[in-house]
């Protein structure tokens, strides 16, 4: 049978915005990735409402809001509540991005897509996976094995083998090819040598990102160097200095460079504070500390020095609200008078909500001031325009074979950036008067449900407890038969509720209880009573004693076990931040044009390959079909035009969809299962071919009346026995094996044909089978010792079967 492959980009395709795509495989729909960013309201949002409750597993790579920002919101309203999958590294830091998005959005406005329950309900569906751990997904479509590699970039971030048979994807998207100080490289890369791992060479359909296309980098210590000197330089003038990064994805490798490198100045020190600005930044420094092992060796390292503590940021202080920053700038150990003066790292990233984009208003106007971008932030973002200006005004005549000039913070002159500021406002004078009558009113009357409900409850309690005590269920009982439990007359209840109301609207003062009805032997009870609105409780018991309510005292327990619990645990608990002490608010929006006149420096610290790098990636990794998704249509186009190249050894089955375009990128592969016999099986000589083990199979097949799956057993006719040529399986390219003869002490040289010639006495030369299109090596010369000594050393070469 053969396997239907089929693609479809939700989001992210021919544009940068955030990453969405959904991978058929015959009946599975994955779901590769689920991002969204901050507004929620782009189309994006009602192609994947679409198809949501028809995904069948998800693939989440990284921990920030361009690869899960849409997920809590698809798994609480949209109903995709099938299994998901993500590294453990990614999801425990992928939980703390949402809980700060939507802190950050609740303290703008009424937010109310989805909450911080919503968060945490949506990553307890999440499978938390292990690198290199195979994973097949759960129910008929077990045959699906995924397994995730390390993509670098983010702590967790991963790279997808998703395999079916003979079938493999390779989900490679946002990856970094280079080591970084708390990361280690993706896993595309092996040794030192800078060649891609076998193990991910040649796969049926690679998918990955063009982001970077046109983009070349200078190298990253040069990178890490500019980008501090950047916040030296508006240091020594004594201004602020903003940095705006991401929740708990880049923002670890730019807080952890800078925290090595401020202490090696006094002054600095003295003169200003390092901060980090964000909702979750305490939780997502204890997080880092509990993930080590996800981090680079070198950090790793630091667990054997008795002194050193692995990531702990000595010199960050972590400050979750505006209010705990101004008082930590105004406490100035050498000043009473004198304000301090900070560096702050403030989320997110895009200044679009959030602490960065409160900090861009107030300190943009400020010439000893600075703004250091190291990412270029979302589409249409404050950041983003920000960036565009900056690259326009410093890169605007860069050649494109040329990497990005580093410079020094510069000024912007006439820059302008728009930002849309929401806040919620304490409400005051008429509009607070009709909240609280609102309010009041609603107290009211969930007081009065609570006990109505509650007498409910007690007459019930009651009224079962009284007939336990009656003499004829006493007689039952001792004679073996037990009383059923009377039904409740649902009408008697309702007029209950109405007389309690007309007792709270001092419409009457007395209640009047009718008997609902009990039935005892043949006589029915059915009189009225003028009582005051009281009933005892009477204790419910049974043979053992009283009966309690274990609900009751399990709350009390996890109530009181959250107070002992660690702090990697706690974290997952909800911690609804009230910035406004309880009162009510109102959400006020206002558009307002900032004019920069600080000055802006933007150094790439995204932690992703570029161009270049990529470019010599794909070539090594040898696809059979190629799908560019997340890259403008410039870089896109750029990238595709690169491996159309003739030159360029790489597939031209290259695709570059656009959002909701359906591309069938099935490889007509026609896979079959069969089940060997265990005769069958040892008859077969297998071969080690790169990694996997190789045999030559001859048999007959039987279909057995109860399994679906065929069975191969050995051809007692003797059809098998008839003698085939071997076939020999490898790496066909003479290039390698003139290195494999040179290394045994044979010259080999290629001469103007392309033949390589041993000893100027044997040729060996490559041809193509011209009926099954099958490379094949010939080796020509006279048969002395020498040329069977050739010979052996290429068959050696090659797996035989």
């Amino acid at each position: 049978m053969s396997n239907t492959l089929q693609f479809t980009a939700i989001s992210g395709a021919n544009n940068e915005d955030a990453v969405c795509y959904i991978l058929e495989i015959d009946e599975a729909k994955i779901l590769l990735d689920c991002g969204s960013y901050e507004d929620y309201s782009s189309e994006t949002l009602d192609q994947l409402k679409r198809v949501a409750r028809q995904v069948d597993a998800v693939l989440l790579s990284h921990p920030d809001a361009a690869h899960l920002g849409a997920y809590p919101l698809a798994f609480s309203r949209y109903g995709m509540t099938c299994p998901a999958y993500a590294t453990q590294a990614a999801h425990m830091m992928g939980r703390l991005c949402m809980q700060d998005v939507v802190r950050s959005l609740k303290a703008r406005e009424e937010f109310g897509l989805f909450d911080e329950r919503d968060v945490d309900a949506a990553f307890e569906n999440i499978t938390p996976l292990q690198y290199s751990q195979p994973k097949p997904l759960a129910g008929k479509h077990s045959g699906i094995v995924i397994t995730a590699h390390a993509a670098g970039h983010t702590i967790g971030g991963a790279i997808w083998t998703i395999s079916n048979g003979a079938e493999v994807v390779l989900y490679a998207i946002d990856f970094n090819q280079m080591n970084e100080k708390h990361l280690g490289r993706c896993s595309l890369m092996e040794g030192s040598t800078g060649t891609v791992a076998q193990r991910l060479m040649r796969p049926t359909l690679l998918i990955t990102d063009s982001y970077n296309a046109l983009y070349k980098l200078p190298t990253r210590a040069k990178r890490a160097e500019c980008f501090l000197d950047s916040i030296n330089s508006a240091v020594k003038r004594g201004g602020n200095v903003l940095v705006p990064v991401d929740s708990t994805a880049r923002v670890l490798e730019i807080a952890y460079v800078i925290n090595e490198w401020w202490p090696k100045d006094r002054r600095r020190r003295d003169s200003h504070a390092l901060f980090l600005l964000s909702r979750c930044g305490r939780k997502t420094k204890s997080f880092a500390q509990s993930l080590i092992g996800w981090m680079a060796d070198s950090i790793e390292s630091q667990l054997s020095d008795k002194d050193g503590k692995p990531f702990e940021l000595r010199h960050v202080t972590v400050v979750q609200s505006m209010d705990e920053l101004d008082r930590k700038m105004r406490s100035d150990p050498k000043s009473r008078t004198k304000a301090r003066k900070a560096v702050v790292l403030a989320t997110l990233e895009g200044m679009s909500l959030g602490y960065s984009q409160e900090l861009f208003v107030r300190w943009a106007n400020d010439r000893g001031s600075a703004i250091v971008l190291p990412q270029r932030g979302p589409p249409k973002s404050p950041t983003r325009d920000l960036f565009n200006k900056w690259w326009e005004h410093t890169q605007g005549d860069l050649p494109r074979s040329s990497p990005m000039r580093l410079v020094a913070p510069t000024l912007l002159p006439g820059a302008e950036v728009q930002v849309t500021v929401k806040r919620r406002v304490p409400l005051e004078g008429s509009e607070l008067e009709e909240w609280i009558a609102l309010d009041k009113r609603r107290k009211e009357q969930e007081a009065a449900r609570d006990a109505i409900l509650q007498r409910n409850r007690t007459m019930l309690d009651s009224d079962d407890m009284s007939s336990n005590g009656d003499s004829d269920d006493e007689e039952t009982r001792d004679m073996g038969i037990v009383p059923t439990v009377r039904e409740v007359d649902a009408d008697a209840f309702s007029e209950i509720d109405l007389e309690m109301e007309r007792l709270r609207g001092g419409q009457s003062y007395d209640l009047y209880v009718k008997d609902r009805g009990r039935v005892r032997g043949l006589d029915m009870q059915n009189q009225s009573y003028c009582m005051f609105p009281f009933q005892e409780k009477i204790r419910r018991v049974d043979e053992y004693g009283e009966i309690y309510d274990l609900e009751k005292y399990m709350q009390v327990e996890e109530a009181g076990d959250a107070d002992f619990a660690p702090e990697a645990d706690k974290a997952y608990e909800s911690e609804p931040e009230d910035e406004n002490d309880g009162r009510p608010t109102k959400s006020v929006m206002e558009k307002v044009r900032v004019e920069v006149r600080c000055k802006v420096s933007f150094v790439d610290m995204e932690g992703r390959a570029d161009g270049t790098s990529v470019s010599n990636i794909l070539v090594q990794i040898i696809p059979k079909r190629l799908v560019l998704v997340h890259g403008t249509s410039a870089s896109t186009l750029a990238l595709a035009d690169y491996c159309r190249d003739p030159q360029v050894p790489v597939t031209k089955d290259i695709y570059t969809p656009g959002i909701g375009e359906i591309l069938n990128v099935s490889s007509g592969l026609n896979a079959y299962k069969v089940k060997l016999t265990d005769a069958l099986f040892k008859q077969i000589q297998l071969a080690s071919v790169q990694g996997s083990m190789l045999g030559y199979v001859s048999g007959r097949i039987k279909y057995a009346q109860n399994d679906e799956i065929p069975v191969l057993d050995v051809d007692s006719a003797g059809m098998a026995k008839s003698w085939l040529p071997p076939t020999f399986i490898g790496d066909s390219k003479l290039s390698v094996l003139r290195g494999i003869l040179d290394s045994r002490g044979i010259s080999a040289r290629f001469d103007s044909e392309g033949t390589l010639v041993c000893n100027n006495t044997i040729a060996i030369r490559r041809t193509v089978n011209k009926q099954s299109k099958v490379d094949a090596i010939r080796i020509l010369g006279n048969p002395t010792p020498e040329y069977y000594l050739i010979r052996s050393i290429v068959y050696d070469h090659f797996a035989t079967v």
